[in-house]
C-alpha cells in the first residue's frame, strides 16, 4: 500500500481540526488503513477519508477520555 492516504488524512486532518498529530495516531491509523488494503480497498481517496474519519473517532475517544 503506497503510504499517500496516511499522510493524506494526518495533513488535512491537522490542518481542519486545528491539532497537531496526536501520540501513536500515524501507527494506528496506518495499521487501520493497511487492513482495509489487504480487505481489499485500493482507491486512495477513499482510504483517505476513511482516515480522515478514522482521526475524527481518535479525537473523540481521546476528549471522552480527558
Amino acid at each position: 500500500m503506497n503510504i499517500l492516504p496516511v499522510d493524506r488524512a494526518l495533513i488535512i486532518y491537522s490542518a481542519l481540526a486545528d491539532r497537531s498529530e496526536a501520540k501513536g495516531a500515524r501507527k494506528r491509523l496506518s495499521e487501520h488503513l493497511m487492513k482495509m488494503y489487504i480487505e481489499g480497498e485500493k482507491d486512495e481517496h477513499r482510504l483517505t477519508v476513511e482516515g480522515l474519519s478514522y482521526l475524527r473517532h481518535l479525537d473523540r475517544e481521546s476528549d471522552s477520555r480527558s
